[in-house]
Order: C-alpha cells, then sequence, then structure tokens
C-alpha cells in the first residue's frame, strides 16, 4: 500500500493543504509544533476511524471552524482507492470510499492498513494492561474482520453480563441468568484469544530478529498472559474458570475472567522489561514491535502496510537511525523529523511551517 495524496481541510492547524508522497522513504521535516504530528494523525485517523491520541473529533477540527476534511488517495495491489472523512462539531463523522457513504467504521477498518509509532507508544511497555490489549485490538483487526466483529460482540455480551452481576436481583436469579451469557462469553472469547495467541506467535517469529538487526544484542520475546490448563482447551479452561469465580464475581459486581484482563509480557534475556529495561530499552522494543507488525500484515493481506514514525529519530543514535532507515526501504514510509540525518537512501522531502507545506 502507498499513499499518493492527502488533502487536508481545517484539520488541526492546517487551513486547506495538499500533499504527495513518493512510494518510499518521506520526511516530514520541520520546528516543533509546525503541524508533522497532526498530519500523521490524520492518516491514522481515516485508517482506524479513532485518532493515535484519543482526541474527541471537535478536538481535531480548526478552532475557529465547524467542519473539517481529510481527504486521501491511495494505491493497494489491486488498484486505486480514496477515502474521504468528513468531521463536523455538531454531529457524528461521515466517511466515504471510493465515493460511497459507509455506514459503520468496521467498514472502514482494513481499507487502509497503516502501523503506527510515537514517543508515546512507550505506554504500550510501561502503562496499563488496556493499551497494550488496544494494541492487540487494533493491529489484529487491520487484517481480520472476523476478528473485529467478535471484538464488538464480545463486548456486548459481556455489559450485558456485567449489567446482570451488578443488577439489584438475588443471587439465585443472577445465577440462572448468568447460565445463559456464560456460554455466549466463552464462545466469543475462545475466538478472541486463539486469534491473540496465534498473532503473538508471529510477532515472536519476527522480532527476535528485528531487534537483534537495530541493538545487536538482548533477546526479545513476547509473552500473552492467557496460559490455559494443562489437557484443557481454551473453551473448557473458560468455561471452568468462569463457573468457579461466579461467587466472587458476585460479590464484585463484573466479570473478572476473559479477553478483556488479559496482557502482554516483554521479556529482554528473561526480564520483564517493564521493570528491569531502561527507558530507551523500552522504547527500542516498543520500535521492534511495531516494526514486527508490518511484516504480519504483510503475511496477512499480501502487500505492506504504510509505516508512520513520529520524532522517532531523535532518541536513536547515527548507527541505529541508519539501522532503521535501511529497513524502512521495502516498504512506504513517512517519518517526522526536525532535520534529515544524513543517509545514501532515496527520500521525498516535504517542509511544514505553521500548518503549510513549503513549496
Amino acid at each position: 500500500m502507498n499513499i499518493t495524496t492527502l488533502t487536508l481541510k481545517d484539520f488541526r492547524n492546517y487551513t486547506e493543504e495538499t500533499v504527495k508522497f513518493s512510494d518510499g522513504l518521506n520526511f516530514l521535516v520541520g520546528a516543533n509544533a509546525q503541524g508533522k504530528t497532526n498530519m500523521l494523525e490524520s492518516i491514522y485517523l481515516i485508517s482506524v476511524g479513532k485518532s493515535p491520541k484519543n482526541s474527541k473529533d471537535k478536538q481535531i477540527i480548526k478552532f475557529d471552524k465547524s467542519k473539517s476534511l481529510i481527504d486521501l488517495n491511495f494505491t493497494t495491489r489491486v488498484g486505486n482507492k480514496n477515502i474521504k472523512m468528513y468531521l463536523d462539531k455538531s454531529n457524528k463523522k461521515s466517511i466515504k470510499i471510493n465515493n460511497l457513504n459507509i455506514l459503520k467504521l468496521t467498514e472502514l477498518v482494513g481499507t487502509l492498513s497503516v502501523v503506527y509509532f510515537s514517543p508515546d507508544e512507550l505506554k504500550l511497555i510501561k502503562e496499563v494492561p488496556e493499551d497494550r490489549r488496544k494494541f492487540l485490538d487494533v493491529s489484529i483487526s487491520q487484517f481480520d474482520k472476523n476478528y473485529l466483529y467478535n471484538l464488538l460482540k464480545y463486548e456486548k455480551i459481556l455489559k450485558q453480563r456485567n449489567a446482570i452481576l451488578k443488577s439489584n436481583e438475588t443471587n439465585e436469579s443472577k445465577r440462572e441468568q448468568l447460565k445463559l451469557f456464560t456460554p455466549q462469553l466463552v464462545d466469543t472469547a475462545e475466538k478472541i484469544i486463539s486469534k491473540r495467541l496465534e498473532f503473538i506467535e508471529k510477532l515472536n517469529k519476527i522480532a527476535p530478529i528485528i531487534h537483534k538487526n537495530i541493538t545487536i544484542s538482548e533477546n526479545l520475546k513476547i509473552s500473552y498472559s492467557y496460559i490455559k490448563k494443562e489437557n484443557l482447551t481454551i473453551r473448557e479452561d473458560l468455561t471452568n474458570s468462569l463457573n468457579n469465580s461466579i461467587e466472587k464475581e458476585l460479590e464484585l459486581g463484573y466479570t473478572t475472567i476473559g479477553p478483556h484482563r488479559d496482557d502482554l509480557i516483554f521479556y529482554l534475556d528473561g526480564l520483564d522489561c517493564k521493570f528491569y529495561a531502561s527507558q530507551g530499552q523500552q522504547r527500542t522494543v516498543a520500535l521492534v514491535v511495531k516494526l514486527s507488525l508490518m511484516e504480519v500484515i504483510k503475511d496477512e493481506i499480501g502487500e505492506y502496510p504504510v509505516l508512520l514514525l513520529d520524532d522517532v529519530l531523535s532518541e536513536l543514535d547515527e548507527d541505529r537511525q541508519m539501522r532503521l532507515l535501511n529497513m524502512t526501504v521495502k516498504y512506504q514510509t513517512i517519518i517526522t523529523c526536525t532535520q534529515i540525518p544524513k543517509i545514501n537512501i532515496p527520500y521525498n522531502f516535504i517542509k511544514i511551517k505553521n500548518g503549510t507545506i513549503e513549496k
């Protein structure tokens, strides 16, 4: 996949600008707070339907305007495509793919696949399990629609099951109702966990190799926290665990078992990165995971997604910068920086100042 042109109208600090991208390496260059990250945000937003900053739509629209437009053209192995996203402070956003309206965000996800890395990605290692589950869900959903549908179905069933647990009915009545919802929850949870385990297995085949290419040392391993009991299927293990936790859940008022509680753990030489790695090591691991995701998505859909790198070079020494940039030549990369490093790789140069593309 390759983005060819991007037009922004009243998006963040952009009034109206159109930028052309090349197939390989693209540098968005400018001083801080000029609009480089905003441009990457727009690409991510139009790809997955949500801002990587968790911003609300009305916060993204230029402060003195009521509406905004993102218009993106890109190529895939099956042809050219266009996505338009209309943001409105008074209404929900609307989206068109090849000038046809879509009704649900599930129709958007996977149309243009992207992998995004920013300084905030450190939370993938350091912060709460919710951040790591979000990484799993956004990543897998980009190449597997069934996973996304199962995820939405699971969230709906989980909400219904938790409503029963929180209700003012007697525990006996709650237990009877849970007999109906627990099997539904298990059925969907099994599909989600199975896909996550499969995904982590693929990452573990690629990530250690990429990590060695960048660091030359340290062994990286990624682990999914769900470990089923020996000789049991995932379905059997989930069923037993949920049944055994009913009394605890009746007391707490929420479901304690399932993929909504699972986590990822990253190990360097057998030690948990969250507690034993330096911030520099943690940042490198997060970057390696995103580069590995590029390879996984390519294997799944038959072509590379677009790589978006925000302010990654400033955290790497010159040697690691070169190692990283040499790895990105096989797919389209859009990278923000304050100045272009000394490289012998062809690249496209886009200078941004105050939300304006300098010609």
